[in-house]
């Protein structure tokens, strides 16, 4: 592990540091088009009512990266069901790294930290969503052996 560096689960105290990181990494990886259209306060509610939702479910955890006792990044990990297998899987709903603490190696940390967890939680497959244009997000997962393996394709139509 990096020097000064500590995995260690989320906690109440935590919550604002989520919340803040959740935002900046949602808005960050929405398409152009969306974020031309959208307002941040629409997507801050949308956002939080998902949060309600998710993390109301059993087996969600979040962790929290430390750099010598400072909050650098957290990844949020929880159940998915695998809507064409059925199988459950574990799933990392977010990872992030504060951008002063990027290019260190504490995203890949706190992946293998959630392989980790999950595999000691039972799960044979862990699984994520990424933006299409995160290449960094994208080139750190195909390292750590993430394959891709569905393309989430959308359309805005036009007004009737």
């Amino acid at each position: 592990m990096l020097e000064g560096v500590r995995i260690r689960p989320g906690t109440d105290a935590d919550e604002a540091f989520f919340r803040e990181l959740e935002m900046q990494t949602t808005w960050e990886n929405l398409p152009p088009d969306d974020l031309e259209r959208l307002d941040r306060e629409q997507v801050w509610l949308a956002l939080d009512e998902t949060h309600d939702l998710l993390r109301a479910r059993s087996g969600n955890m979040i962790f929290i990266a430390e750099v010598n006792g400072e909050r650098a990044g957290l990844l949020w990990f929880g159940p998915n069901r695998n809507l064409v297998t059925g199988e459950e899987e574990g799933w990392i709903y977010n990872v992030t790294v504060v951008p002063d603490h990027r290019g260190r190696g504490l995203g890949r940390l706190l992946m293998q930290h959630a392989e980790s967890h999950a595999s000691e939680q039972g799960y044979a497959v862990i699984g994520l969503m990424v933006a299409v244009h995160n290449t960094a997000a994208r080139e750190l997962y195909h390292r750590l052996d993430y394959r891709d393996s569905n393309s989430l394709m959308r359309k805005r139509l036009p007004p009737p």
